[in-house]
């Protein structure tokens, strides 16, 4: 009898241990099934689907698993940046329990990040706002401009960038040039030995060409005079003018005629100045006088010359230029130790139109020689200057 009850108290025991592995399996069961709805609704995005399992199994002996595993889901939409997701899906916790303290303080945490990344988008916004109104602006001051000024084209340059061309200039060459006509060209001249001066009037002819590139500017300068007529002149060699009036020639006031002519070739490198022109080239200056004992003026020479000039300079509407020459021809004349020549000019426009300018050239130019005594006995040494003032008419094309 004692055998059975025995028996019988074991038999519970195992009964009753059966049916709570039994029921704790069932619970583990229960739990993974609604982890897969967890799992499915926020794949799907739907925070009402969240809503309704938390709700679903609120009465579930394992519904703190469930929240668990809800705000454990909802730290990894923190993660990967679905802000709107996880604050819903915390207040669907708390929807369904205002007592998890955990849950409002992650839906709190979630709702700031959400302002601050908000208040950083619209900042964003607001400078690509202003930058497009910024730039729509310029352009329509751009255009304005283009509007004002006529109809221009895209033109591409050798480095691939595009620039506005007006339609008119399209066609243009790009050979810059300016031609003058001296039409009142004077000379005034000084020499030391003999000490004589004398005002001479002549006519001129001048032109520059200029052809630009990224790189190289390349250029050339001509220019010729002729000075014919002597309006007033004063001392000169005593004895050479008594010896004149013995042939009854009029010593008072020898005529001589003066001519000089040069060609210059110029370059600028544009990364360097666009405006200073290294230049070499030939210069003459020729003297024809059968009264050369009296003025004791310097014969006539030929020399390469180098310098540097200044050009295109431009004040207003004005254009400038200035130059500087070393006559190293003076190196094989023996009553020649050193000639320099100096030069300036500008271009006062009176008419300009698309295409081309025209107006009054101002212009001086200073020949200075540093001479030694001459062979003939003409002059001695000492130094002759030939100063020289043209009034031009000037036309030239129009560059923008």
């Amino acid at each position: 009898m004692a055998i059975i009850k025995k028996y019988q108290k074991l038999m519970a025991v195992f009964v009753c241990a059966f049916c709570t592995f039994s029921a704790l399996a069932q619970s583990t069961d229960d739990v993974g099934a609604v982890y897969k709805k967890i799992d499915m609704a926020i794949a799907s995005k739907s925070a009402d689907s969240i809503a309704k399992i938390l709700n679903e199994n609120k009465s579930s002996a394992d519904y703190p698993l469930i929240e668990n595993y809800t705000l454990k889901k909802t730290r990894q939409l923190i993660i990967t940046d679905n802000l709107e997701l996880a604050r819903q899906t915390s207040l669907a916790v708390i929807d369904n329990n205002i007592e998890n303290f955990d849950a409002v303080e992650l839906y709190s945490y979630i709702d700031k990040a959400i302002l601050n990344q908000q208040a950083a988008n619209q900042a964003a916004e607001n400078r690509k706002r202003l930058e497009e109104e910024r730039i729509a602006a310029r352009n329509a001051k751009s255009k304005q401009k283009l509007e004002n000024r006529g109809n221009y084209q895209v033109v591409s340059t050798a480095s691939g960038q595009e620039v506005y061309v007006n339609e008119q200039q399209a066609s243009f060459s790009s050979l810059l040039w300016t031609v003058k006509i001296g039409l009142a060209d004077f000379i005034y001249q000084k020499t030391a030995d003999p000490d004589y001066s004398s005002l001479k009037y002549g006519l001129a002819i001048g032109a520059n060409v200029f052809k630009p590139s990224e790189r190289l500017i390349l250029g050339c300068d001509f220019f010729a005079d002729a000075h014919i007529v002597t309006l007033m002149s004063s001392g000169g060699n005593p004895e050479a003018k008594a010896a004149a009036q013995k042939t009854q020639i009029d010593s008072d006031n020898p005529q001589e005629f003066f001519m000089s002519a040069r060609i210059v070739p110029e370059i600028a490198f544009a990364d360097l100045s666009k405006n200073l022109f290294l230049r070499a080239g030939l210069a003459a200056h020729l003297l024809a006088s059968n009264d050369k004992a009296i003025t004791g003026s310097t014969s006539t020479f030929f020399s390469p010359v180098l310098g540097v000039a200044l050009d295109n300079l431009h004040l207003g509407e004005a254009q400038l230029r200035a130059f500087c020459d070393y006559d190293a021809g003076s190196l094989f004349y023996n009553d020649i130790n050193m000639a320099m020549e100096f030069g300036g000019s500008i271009l006062l426009p009176m008419a300009v139109n698309d295409k081309t300018k025209f107006g009054l050239e101002l212009g001086v130019q200073d020949l200075l020689l540093m001479r030694n005594a001459a062979e003939d006995g003409s002059h001695g040494g000492g130094m002759e200057n030939r100063v020289k003032f043209t009034f031009a008419i000037g036309v030239g094309n129009v560059t923008k």
